[in-house]
């Protein structure tokens, strides 16, 4: 499990119904007493300035993300989580 993560993640994001990627920036914590992410600071790639979208939280359960509060996956979270997910392992 990873440990005290803090890093920034790159990702592609289809906003529901459009077919083109836009391709984003995240801050990504992992919470120091429960295994979940808060992410935030979502920014359009190579752009500075306020985040684009509100901070989410995710958990992996099995193979699918899901946010913390719902445990509803959402097409955000997956990105967001597959990002994560190639993020090098801590012990």
């Amino acid at each position: 499990m990873m440990q005290g993560l803090f890093a920034t993640i790159a990702f592609d994001y289809c906003i529901p119904g459009q077919a083109i990627p836009i391709a984003l920036t995240a801050d990504v914590q992992l919470h120091h007493s429960e295994s979940f992410y808060v992410v935030n600071n979502f920014r359009l790639k190579g752009k500075t300035g306020a985040s684009v979208l509100p901070e989410i939280q995710l958990k992996k359960l099995g193979n699918r993300w899901v946010h913390k509060d719902s445990g509803i996956e959402s097409e955000l979270g997956t990105a967001v989580g597959k990002a994560i997910d190639q993020l090098p392992k801590r012990a």
